[in-house]
């Protein structure tokens, strides 16, 4: 049953021997964003640029030994409300296997109290527009689509 699952989920940074699973998950979660595909030489150049950023988190959540679910928490310092910084979730994604079985629900959990945790003061994310049940969870966890207005701009030829 679920709660016999949950009980060996592991929530954690990503490995690095683990990208590649990871770029499986996001294939099946933005297909047709994810073109061309990745390189090994540009994968290991992000990886790079991620370790070396102290503010880039990308946690996983571990069950049955696969990455069940992901996303990725980016911590600015801001020089507002205090000196404390703000966090961004993005790419928060669920492998087809692992989904409504309350894994992204664990991992935003987890994400939110890291910030927390780091100071920050407020934690923003985007969600796509057809996303209804996403949208329901993020509610539940507390946060609002009635304070903020989101805008987004993609590189010209992007989209």
């Amino acid at each position: 049953n679920g709660t016999d699952k949950k009980k060996t989920m592991i929530i954690r940074d990503i490995l690095e021997t683990e990208l590649e699973e990871l770029i499986a998950l996001y294939a099946d979660y933005t297909a047709k964003e994810n073109l061309p595909p990745l390189s090994k030489k540009r994968i290991q150049k992000i990886w790079r640029e991620v370790e070396r950023n102290p503010g880039v988190h990308y946690f996983v959540l571990e069950n049955e030994n696969r990455i069940a679910a992901a996303c990725i928490l980016s911590i600015t310092p801001s020089f507002i409300r205090g000196g404390s910084g703000y966090g961004v979730i993005e790419h928060v994604v669920t492998h087809p296997d692992f989904r409504r079985q309350g894994f992204a629900r664990a991992l935003m959990m987890y994400t939110l109290e890291f910030a927390w945790d780091n100071d920050c003061t407020e934690v923003m994310l985007l969600s796509g527009n057809d996303a209804k049940p996403a949208h329901k969870m993020y509610r539940n966890l507390g946060f609002k689509d009635d304070q903020r207005l989101g805008f987004i701009m993609f590189r010209q030829g992007e989209r």
